[in-house]
C-alpha cells in the first residue's frame, strides 16, 4: 500500500483528499503546516508528497529545499499544489528546477489529482535508477537528476512527464507513434493533446539550439542523435 503525505493547511481539502485516496487504497498521512510536513516526511518516508505552496511556519518552497537537501527524502516524488495566478510561469519554472515532479494550479479536480498520483506512482525503476546514464550521439541523460547534457554541457533539468517523454524516445530507434508515447507516459488515459503539449514544452526546455533533436514525424516523433538532421546510434549505458 503506497503511503501519501498531504501537506495542506485547508482542512476541507484535506478531507476531500483523504476520502478519495483512501478509497483508492492509499495510506494517507496529513500535515497542516510546513514544519509538521517536513517532520512527517522524515518520520513516515512516504512514497509521494502532495505539497501546498502557501503554508504556515514553513512555506512550500522552504519545505522543498529541506526535502531536496536531505538524502533520505530527496528521491520522494513531490506534486506541488498552488493558488498562484495562472500567468505566474516564472514561479512554476523556479519550483520545477527544485525537483518537483508535477505542478498543479488550484482549483484542482479531485479525480484529476487521483489520476495524477496514480500515474506518478507507476513510474518504473529505470527512470530513477541512480546508476543508469544513457547516451545517444553527443546527448546524455541522467535519470537520477532528470538532467540532459549535450557535448558534456548541461542543457536542461526536466520535470517529470517531459523527462519521461525524452526517456521513452531514448529507448526507441526510429519513429515512435504518439499513441505508444501517450500510453507509455500517461497510461490508458493519455491523449494526443497530452503528447503534443509535453513535446512542445520539452523543446522549449532544450532551447532553440537543441529543440530540433525532438523531431515530428508522419505518425509521431523521433529523437535525433549527434546531428539534428539524422538519427543517432543505438543507446546504451555510459
Amino acid at each position: 500500500m503506497a503511503r501519501i503525505l498531504s501537506i495542506e493547511d485547508d482542512p476541507d481539502l484535506q478531507q476531500l483528499f483523504s476520502f478519495a485516496l483512501q478509497k483508492e487504497g492509499y495510506q494517507v498521512h496529513y500535515a497542516f503546516t510546513g514544519k509538521e510536513g517536513y517532520e512527517k516526511a522524515l518520520q513516515f518516508n512516504p512514497d509521494l508528497i502532495l505539497l501546498d505552496m502557501m503554508l504556515p511556519i514553513l512555506s512550500g518552497v522552504e519545505v522543498l529545499k529541506l526535502l531536496m537537501k536531505n538524502k533520505t527524502t530527496r528521491e520522494i516524488p513531490v506534486i506541488v499544489m498552488t493558488g498562484y495566478p495562472q500567468d505566474a510561469n516564472f514561479v512554476e519554472s523556479a519550483i520545477r528546477s527544485m525537483g518537483v515532479i508535477e505542478y498543479v494550479r488550484k482549483p484542482v479536480r479531485i479525480s484529476d489529482m487521483v489520476s495524477l498520483i496514480r500515474r506518478t506512482l507507476e513510474v518504473k525503476a529505470p527512470r530513477t535508477d541512480p546508476d543508469l546514464t544513457l547516451v545517444r550521439g553527443d546527448v546524455r541523460i541522467d535519470p537520477k537528476y532528470r538532467s540532459v547534457w549535450v557535448s558534456d554541457n548541461l542543457v536542461a533539468i526536466l520535470p517529470g512527464k517531459r523527462f519521461e517523454v525524452l526517456f521513452y524516445l531514448f529507448q526507441r530507434r526510429g519513429e515512435v507513434s504518439w499513441q505508444d508515447l501517450a500510453k507509455a507516459v500517461w497510461g490508458k488515459d493519455g491523449t494526443k493533446n497530452d503528447v503534443e503539449k509535453a513535446v512542445q514544452r520539452l523543446r522549449e526546455d532544450l532551447g532553440p539550439e537543441h529543440a530540433a533533436r525532438v523531431a515530428t514525424t508522419e505518425n509521431g516523433y523521433q529523437l535525433m542523435g549527434s546531428d539534428p538532421d539524422i538519427g543517432g546510434p543505438d543507446i546504451g549505458p555510459e
